[in-house]
């Protein structure tokens, strides 16, 4: 009776660690343009939290999930992201290779001026104002992990906003807007956004987001351009800074 008993609870074990190794695998190789491994790339399947991190040979492995199509995408500081949309069976194993080809500034260094202030159109000024700003800060981590299909959905439990659909001349396309009556004003990599610095409309291309709700908080180097420039608006503006993989590294 206790072989049987044992036997039985074998089975069980067996079973529940078969279903556990149910579902589609993606495996995959993250290099930089020079076919080099990439050590501790993060790497997201998209939609759903399905998250890895690279090894010393650049590999990474998202097990257990479900058929479908999938973005699979690779970032790491000091490059621009990559991703590529894979489609895979209920069961299937697919191998991917992404490539980080165009290397860009870091995050992590804090450059502080003289008179107190932070750059205003480098990199730098992110990690600047994240220390010592009072706006709301999300790097490419907390960008994907809001599983944003465009740009604007980044916005969408960020208070103070809410995302609109407008028609363009290349069919509707989401945008944040300030959901109460405040004007909003937009820089791009410290600049004003504009047709030739535009807005970026996919959340791939935003690698760091400053969001300043209260006039009071927007930094020192930004408060020239919180003013309206058109007399429907009274009061300064809300600010909103984009930075991309354009963005210039800090200036001697």
């Amino acid at each position: 009776m206790m072989r049987a008993t044992s036997a039985a609870l074998f089975g069980l074990i067996l079973a529940a660690t078969a279903g556990a190794q149910q579902g589609a695998t993606i495996t995959g190789t993250v290099r930089d343009s020079a076919s080099r491994p990439v050590v501790n790339a993060d790497v997201v399947a998209l939609p759903g939290a399905h998250r890895a991190r690279t090894d010393s040979a650049g590999k990474f492995t998202i097990a257990g999930i479900d058929g479908g199509s999938y973005t699979v995408r690779a970032r790491k500081l000091g490059f621009a992201p990559t991703e590529t949309t894979v489609d895979i069976s209920g069961n299937g194993r697919l191998n991917v290779v992404l490539t980080l080809d165009q290397r860009m500034p870091m995050l992590d260094t804090v450059i502080v001026r003289a008179d107190g202030s932070c750059p205003d159109r480098t990199l730098d000024a992110f990690a600047c104002h994240r220390k010592f700003g009072k706006g709301t800060y999300l790097d490419y981590t907390d960008i994907d992990e809001k599983e944003p299909v465009y740009a604007a959905d980044i916005f969408r439990d960020i208070q103070g906003f809410r995302v609109d659909v407008r028609s363009t001349r290349n069919g509707p396309v989401r945008v944040a807007v300030p959901s109460n009556f405040h004007c909003l004003v937009s820089l791009v990599d410290g600049r004003p956004a504009s047709p030739a610095n535009p807005i970026p409309s996919s959340p791939i291309d935003v690698i760091a987001l400053e969001v300043y709700q209260q006039p009071d908080s927007v930094p020192k180097e930004y408060e020239r351009y919180i003013w309206p420039n058109t007399g429907m608006a009274t009061g300064r503006c809300m600010l909103v800074v984009y930075w991309t993989p354009r963005a210039p590294t800090r200036r001697s």
